[in-house]
């Protein structure tokens, strides 16, 4: 009977690990978010950097088939027992990820009115509101609280950091 499991690989190795494990019938999962363009690196990154999720019959296949993948570290396992994950598990992952429009700098969804923080620029440290996005390339837009006038920021995504406290206001020194 076939169950979802987890393979851990090692680093930046995710891609190869599902390749092979694909070319051999296996169904896999490998979460992914959108990353802005650069120049010899991928538009997109991994959600769960390090991990992919297969789903197969060990009992058919083998565990050696998914332990040992190139790239791969090992499958996680509950002592001697590689650990299922739950099918449901899985398919909230997916609908969560297909929901998501806009990812902060850590891969946090960040949906309109959600409270950022600016991690870099020229408004480094400053809280904010998220507005919405304005292209596929990662460029958002979040509204800053200046000089008693809330002002609108056009800014990278990855430049943010989603935060649950409420945004302070700033002042004008006297």
């Amino acid at each position: 009977m076939q169950h979802w499991y987890t393979v851990h690989t090692k680093p930046r190795k995710e891609r190869q690990v599902a390749s092979y494990l694909a070319e051999r019938g296996i169904e896999i999962f490998y979460p992914t978010l959108p990353a802005p363009r650069r120049r010899g690196r991928p538009d997109e990154r991994p959600f769960f950097p390090c991990y992919l999720f297969a789903r197969a019959d060990i009992d058919q296949v083998g565990l050696w088939t998914l332990h040992y993948a190139p790239g791969a570290r090992r499958v996680v396992m509950i002592g001697d027992k590689p650990a299922r994950v739950d099918e449901r598990l899985v398919e909230a992952i997916r609908a969560r990820l297909a929901q998501a429009d806009v990812f902060d700098g850590i891969g946090e969804i960040i949906n309109q009115g959600d409270r950022v923080i600016i991690t870099s620029g020229p408004f480094a440290d400053l809280d904010a509101i998220f507005d919405r996005r304005l292209s596929p390339q990662g460029r958002v837009r979040v509204l800053i609280h200046l000089l008693h006038h809330w002002a609108t920021v056009e800014i990278d995504s990855e430049a943010l950091r989603k935060t649950n406290k409420p945004p302070t206001r700033t002042r004008a020194r006297r």
